[in-house]
C-alpha cells in the first residue's frame, strides 16, 4: 500500500496557524487522504481521494473509522477492511436487467455513433425503459452480456461485490469556525462513486476494447510533425509529478538499467534519488531529449512508427512511460516489444492524467469514463503475455499549487493514474 504525505512533499508549512490543533478532536475538522483498497481478476488497486475539510461533528463517516480518529495527530493513519456489501450497496440480482438493443439510446452524438460494447461502461440515462433509472442519472452501469439482439445490464455499484479495505491518512488538523448551515458530505460516497471499480475486468469474459476504430485519431500527421516544436515547461503541475516521483522511488530498485520510452524534457525520474545504474530517454524531439538533466543516453524514436524497438533483449531493468500512453497506436505490439527489452523481474510503470492532446489522443481513450483507463491499459499489458504482478493506483482530489501557471483556471491539481507490472 502506498502511504503518501502531500503537505510534505509540497513543503507546506503550517505550523504558525491559530486555528491548528495538534490532536483531534470531536469537532476538529481534519484534512485527510482517503485510500479504497481492493483486489480484481488479477490486479491490486489503491484509489486515494484527498478531502481538504472533513468535518467531523457534520459530515457522515462510517463510525468503524470514526470511533478511531479522537486523539490522533497528524500524519497518523487508520485502517478498517470491509467485507463486500458493507461499505457501498450490496450485490443485487434484481440489478440485471436484459433488455432489447433498440433501449439503448445514447444521449451524446459524437464523431462516431456511440454502440454498446462488452464490458464498457455507460451513463444509466443512455438505456430507455429500464426500473429505477431516471433521465439525467450520470452515474455508470455495465454491459456484461450481449445476446444476439439484446443486452444484459448490470446496474450494481462497480464495487458491491469487493472486499474493500479503507485507510484514512490525516494530513491537517483545525478547530472548526462556528457554522450557521453547510452541507453534510457522505464520505464512503466521496471516496466510492466516482470512478474505483471502473478498472477491472468482467468476471466470466474480456471487456471489448478492440471495437469499432479504437486507435483512430483526430490528427493523423506523423508524430514527428506534430510534436515538432520542443516543449520545455512541464504540462504537468508540480504536485501531480512528485506523486509519480514518489511511486517511482518505492518501485524502481538501486542500480537499475532505466529507459524512459517517449520521454521529454520534464519526467518524474527526476526527482528519485534512486542511484540507476543508467537511464537512456527515447522520445520523439532530440533537443527536448538533450536538455533532460537526468539523460545518459539520448534516442530520438517514435515508439508508433519503429519496429522493433533498437535495444537488445532484456537489456533493461525498468520502462517507464509517463504521460504518454494515450498517443500509442499499436499498444499491445509495444507491450510485446517491452517486454522483450526487459529482464526477467523487470518492471514497467506507465502514469497517466486527465489532460491530453487530444489531436493526438486515440478515440478509445477520449471515449472511455476516466477510471476505465486504467483498465484500458492493464488489458494492453495483458495481452502481451509476459507480465503478472498488476498494480493500479489513482489519487485525485488535490488542490493545485497555488504557484502553478493554471492555477487561476484549475482548482484541483492533475490526477495522477499509475500502472507497475512485473516481466514474468
Amino acid at each position: 500500500m502506498s502511504l503518501l504525505n502531500f503537505s510534505t512533499l509540497l513543503e507546506v508549512e503550517t505550523s504558525n496557524r491559530q486555528d491548528e490543533q495538534v490532536i483531534v478532536e470531536s469537532n476538529s475538522i481534519l484534512s485527510v487522504n482517503m485510500d479504497v483498497e481492493w483486489n480484481g481478476i488479477d490486479c491490486e488497486f489503491n484509489d486515494w481521494q484527498y478531502i481538504p475539510n472533513l468535518n467531523l461533528s457534520r459530515d457522515y463517516l462510517p463510525p468503524e473509522l470514526e470511533i478511531q480518529i479522537p486523539g490522533l495527530r497528524k500524519g497518523d493513519l487508520i485502517h478498517h477492511r470491509y467485507a463486500a456489501g458493507e461499505l457501498v450497496e450490496r450485490w443485487q440480482s434484481n440489478l440485471l436487467h436484459t433488455i432489447k438493443m433498440t433501449q439503448f439510446k445514447p444521449l451524446v452524438k459524437g464523431l462516431e455513433p456511440i454502440t454498446p460494447i462488452l464490458g464498457r461502461f455507460y451513463p444509466k440515462d443512455f438505456f430507455d425503459g429500464v426500473p429505477d433509472v431516471y433521465e439525467g442519472n450520470k452515474s455508470p452501469c455495465r454491459i456484461i452480456g450481449i445476446k444476439g439482439n439484446e443486452l444484459v445490464l448490470d446496474l450494481n455499484h462497480p464495487l458491491a461485490r469487493k472486499a474493500i479495505t479503507v485507510t484514512l491518512q490525516i494530513e491537517s488538523i483545525k478547530k472548526a469556525a462556528a457554522e450557521r448551515d453547510g452541507r453534510c458530505n457522505d464520505i464512503p460516497a466521496l471516496i466510492c462513486d466516482h470512478g474505483p471499480g471502473l478498472q477491472d475486468e468482467l468476471d466470466q469474459d474480456t471487456t471489448d476494447f478492440r471495437h469499432g476504430s479504437p486507435f483512430y485519431r483526430l490528427d493523423e500527421r506523423p508524430d514527428k510533425v506534430y510534436f515538432e516544436q520542443p516543449q520545455m515547461t512541464p504540462y504537468w503541475d508540480k504536485l501531480a509529478l512528485q506523486i509519480v516521483s514518489y511511486h517511482y522511488q518505492q518501485l524502481i530498485p538501486v542500480k537499475s538499467n532505466i529507459l524512459d520510452l517517449m520521454a521529454g524534457v520534464h519526467s518524474p525520474i527526476q526527482q528519485v534519488v534512486c542511484d540507476s545504474k543508467s537511464i537512456s530517454c527515447a522520445g520523439l524531439n532530440l533537443q527536448e531529449l538533450e536538455s533532460n538533466p537526468v539523460c545518459n543516453k539520448c534516442i530520438q524514436l517514435d515508439v508508433n512508427t519503429t519496429q522493433p524497438l533498437p535495444f537488445i533483449d532484456e537489456e533493461f531493468d525498468i520502462v517507464l512511460i509517463h504521460a504518454a500512453i494515450e498517443y500509442v497506436i499499436h499498444p499491445e505490439h509495444l507491450m510485446t516489444e517491452i517486454g522483450r527489452i526487459l529482464k526477467p523481474g523487470g518492471k514497467i510503470i506507465i502514469s497517466f492524467s486527465n489532460r491530453s492532446e487530444d489531436e493526438k489522443c486515440i478515440s478509445l481513450w477520449a471515449g472511455a469514463y476516466e477510471f476505465e483507463r486504467p483498465g484500458i491499459v492493464l488489458s494492453y499489458l495483458r495481452s502481451a503475455g509476459c507480465y503478472s504482478d498488476y498494480h493500479s493506483y489513482s489519487h485525485r482530489g488535490n488542490l493545485r499549487p497555488e504557484q502553478d501557471a493554471l492555477a487561476d483556471k484549475l482548482l484541483h491539481s492533475d490526477p495522477v493514474y499509475l500502472i507497475s507490472a512485473v516481466r514474468i
